[in-house]
């Protein structure tokens, strides 16, 4: 096994490690913000607990280190979108690299046209659609839905996969999260039934 190979196997596997580590948190922290999406049926359904996955990207990263200066990184990462309270949501990304673990917290961009697009936040989003891919904002634009990481340019969606969450007694009387769905297929996401009802009318992809 020649040295591009072992360096490729170390990477997929400090991946799927740190990924399962994220999901392995469970339920920590995770707020309750209701949504809707679409799913694979074109049904809309509500939901309180959730958070979404958005696939895994070789990605470079510029990090400080003490007595190296900025320096750029390669790491394999995941992205998830969490919900952050009433219309509201962030993109996180956690992941490794040679320099071990990493994190990165990067914006969302509508992209049309050609080119890197435009930053845009949840609050200007009136859906999204299209297994995740495309977005409509509430001035009436669309567009493709990409991930903006911090070393510029644009990421892809690799279509959502939903984990959905419900507030359930625990054996001593507490109240803790279950999952109920784990990474979903889901073709469209909004903080309102509308909107995802005319997420739910749009075209979608093979």
């Amino acid at each position: 096994m020649n040295r591009l190979i072992r360096t490729s196997v170390m990477f997929a596997a400090l991946l799927a490690f740190a990924a399962g580590a994220v999901f392995a948190q469970g339920t920590k922290g995770m707020i309750e913000s209701k949504a809707w999406y679409v799913d694979t049926d074109k049904k809309v359904r509500d939901m309180s607990y959730w958070r979404v996955y958005l696939g895994d990207y070789d990605v470079k990263l510029k990090r400080n280190y003490p007595g190296e200066g900025q320096i750029e990184i390669n790491a394999g990462m995941n992205f998830q979108l969490f919900p952050a309270g009433p219309n509201k949501g962030f993109i996180e990304g956690n992941g490794q690299s040679i320099k071990g673990k990493v994190q990165s917290l990067p914006g969302m961009r509508i992209v049309a046209g050609g080119g890197d697009g435009e930053e845009i936040k949840m609050e200007e989003i009136d859906y999204i659609y299209d297994y995740g891919t495309k977005v409509a904002l509430k001035d009436g634009r669309k567009g493709g839905f990409m991930i903006g990481p911090e070393n510029g340019g644009v990421l892809e969606v690799k279509r959502f996969q939903l984990s959905e969450y419900k507030k359930e007694k625990g054996r001593f009387g507490e109240e803790e999260l279950k999952e109920i769905k784990d990474r979903v297929p889901v073709i469209g996401l909004s903080f309102t039934k509308e909107g995802a009802t005319r997420a739910a009318a749009e075209a979608t992809s093979d």
